[in-house]
């Protein structure tokens, strides 16, 4: 991670996480560095392989952490204008409730996105 990046950590070995990680990582500007949480070394970031495998992290520059709807959030808000809204929109009590309930969800459900997202 260089001085200016922020990093993106996802499970590449979820086929959802890793559509939406190759989607992101096209759409998004900016300094942004998306990389497996099988590839890092989480210690440094503070993060257990748990942590890892629940929730998609996003670590800033200055190593400030948001993780799950709270991380997409602010990745939409990198994107182009109608991602921004949304992002900003996410960020908003109480659709953070909203969101961080779909990601649950979704997460909890991944696998089964499998089929899919192939």
């Amino acid at each position: 991670m260089t001085a200016n990046q922020n990093l993106v950590i996802y499970d590449e070995n979820c086929e959802l996480c890793k559509q939406l990680a190759d989607w992101a990582s096209k759409k998004i500007s900016g300094d942004f560095k998306f990389v497996d949480s099988n590839f890092i070394d989480h210690e440094r970031y503070g993060l257990d392989q748990t942590e890892l495998d629940k929730y998609v992290w996003l670590i800033r520059s200055n190593f400030e952490k948001s993780k799950g709807a709270n991380a997409i959030a602010e990745l939409l808000k990198h994107m182009d204008f109608k991602w921004k809204i949304l992002g900003s929109i996410i960020s908003i009590f109480p659709f953070t409730f909203i969101a961080s309930a779909i990601y649950w969800l979704v997460a909890k459900n991944r696998q089964r996105f499998k089929g899919i997202c192939s």
